[in-house]
């Protein structure tokens, strides 16, 4: 097999991976605890096994104690006989009685006062004696270190009373080998333990992202014309599911708002063209051959009238495009809505002169409201001039301010017209929709109007409402928040 040299590059993205360090920190973590355990393991049965000892010395201690108190033996009037030939054989045969010493590795020692009753032959010239600063008499563990007894350290349990003082040792060599077995077999566990925790962290790091690569992968899929496309996975209830659920939440919302900047271009840059259109057409009649000064006028009267069409429409736009960026700066002031809307409709009356409209206003109660007077005015504007290019003629267009609660005041603009069918009253706030008996060059419009007057109803934290009945009175109503009703303060 050859393998290929991994550049700086490479090995540095390696490194940087998720994976790479899911298993590294599985690894590090099993290998945590694998050293955990081994230290536990070490200082228990270190703890243990010394406990272990002491027991056992203290109760042989305790047995040679109670079997001199019970014999009351006195080792200084020894005479040897058939039986014992020295004082240490009387001692062993009594100890016998009690437990089985190993006597190559068990040092005992026995004393009355400052007189050495017995001693083990194994001692040597050794004594056996408390550490300094301990008390003579007490009744104790020591450790004690002689190169001559054992290599390492020894074990010493003394118990005394009144006349006796008993004093068993062993070495601890057995426990330091059983600690040292242990650490061997750590140490050398520990790299298999480490190899075997990178292998399965390996394992486990691979499964638990391939889910990851596969988003990956269908993510590098989906593009602008494929945005009706899922990312799988989503049935899922755990976090990658709930991850790709959010992702695909996210195309959706992508999606819509790149096909309403589809539709958006597509509409404006159709909506742009019919009066350039007709503007270049009138301008190439006029310029073919001459015309009188009269034809001249209408010719320009023409092209006046769709030149503030092209005004409006590219306010509407630039409009809401400030709004959609969040770009519009209110100036707000406190208002009297009474004295506002009677200014407002007063600068509007012409609106409907060409179809004998009129405009009437009813105010009902008066309200002071926080609202911008210019976007406001805007709202109404787009509002009045629907109505008259809806209305029939020779009718009035009713303008009504009254109270709806203590926190809302409703402003409604009402004319006899056609009226706007059921299924077209929700659709009617979307940019650029239009009923298919608007779209003609008498009425105008866009279908940007209505969408401008809920983006301002909104900006003032209100809303927009419609009621409308077939040949008959249709209704559009703004309702804003209010600070106050000034009667309501008087009282």
């Amino acid at each position: 097999m050859i393998f290929r040299k991994i550049n700086k590059a490479e090995l540095f993205s390696l490194l940087n991976t998720t994976r790479f360090k899911t298993t590294l920190w599985y690894a590090l973590l099993f290998l945590s605890l694998e050293l955990f355990f081994a230290l536990t393991a070490y200082f228990y049965i270190s703890s243990n096994s010394l406990d272990r000892l002491d027991l056992g010395l203290k109760t042989q201690a305790a047995s040679i104690l109670r079997l001199f108190r019970e014999r009351q033996i006195d080792l200084t009037t020894f005479q040897p006989d058939a039986a014992y030939r020295s004082p240490e054989d009387l001692v062993w045969d009594m100890l016998y009685d009690v437990v089985v010493l190993d006597r190559r590795n068990y040092f005992i020692q026995i004393s009355q006062g400052k007189k050495f009753l017995f001693r083990t032959k194994n001692l040597g010239k050794v004594t056996l004696k408390m550490p300094e600063g301990e008390k003579a008499d007490t009744s104790k563990a020591f450790d004690l270190n002689n190169e001559t007894l054992a290599e390492g350290e020894i074990r010493c349990y003394q118990l005394a009373d009144k006349r006796y003082k008993v004093i068993v040792a062993y070495p601890k060599e057995h426990i330091a080998q059983t600690l040292s077995s242990l650490r061997d077999y750590f140490i050398i566990m520990a790299p298999l333990f480490f190899i075997v925790a990178l292998s399965g962290g390996a394992i486990i790091s691979r499964k638990s992202l391939s889910r990851i690569d596969a988003v990956i992968k269908k993510t590098e899929d989906i593009t602008a014309q494929k945005l009706n496309e899922q990312i799988p996975g989503g049935e899922y209830e755990d976090e990658y599911g709930r991850l790709v659920k959010k992702m695909n939440e996210m195309i959706e919302r992508i999606k819509t708002s790149v096909d309403f900047m589809n539709q958006f271009s597509v509409s404006a840059a159709h909506e742009l063209k019919t009066p350039l259109t007709i503007l270049r057409g009138e301008i190439e009649i006029a310029l073919k051959s001459e015309k009188s000064p009269e034809e001249y006028i209408e010719i320009l009267k023409s092209n006046y009238e769709e030149t503030i069409r092209l005004i409006k429409i590219i306010d509407n736009l630039f409009f809401i495009s400030k709004s959609d960026n969040k770009l519009i700066a209110l100036e707000k002031i406190d208002t009297g809505i009474k004295e506002y809307l009677t200014s407002v409709v007063t600068s509007l009356r012409l609106i409907g002169k060409d179809k004998n409209i009129e405009l009437a206003l009813t105010l009902k109660e008066d309200a002071v409201l926080l609202i911008d007077h210019v976007l406001m005015k805007q709202a109404l504007l787009n509002l009045v001039d629907n109505a008259v290019k809806y209305g029939y003629e020779n009718s009035i267009i009713m303008v009504a301010g009254e109270k709806t609660s203590e926190a809302e005041y409703l402003i409604s603009v009402t004319n006899d017209g056609d009226g706007i069918p059921q299924e077209a009253q929700e659709k009617i706030f979307d940019r650029f929709y239009r009923m298919e008996s608007s779209r003609n060059r008498k009425t105008g419009g866009v279908g940007l109007g209505l969408s401008v007057v809920n983006s301002i109803a909104e900006l003032h934290g209100g809303r927009v409402q419609v009621t409308s009945q077939p040949n008959g009175k249709t209704t559009f109503s703004l309702l804003l928040p209010v600070l106050f009703y000034p009667d309501k303060e008087k009282n």
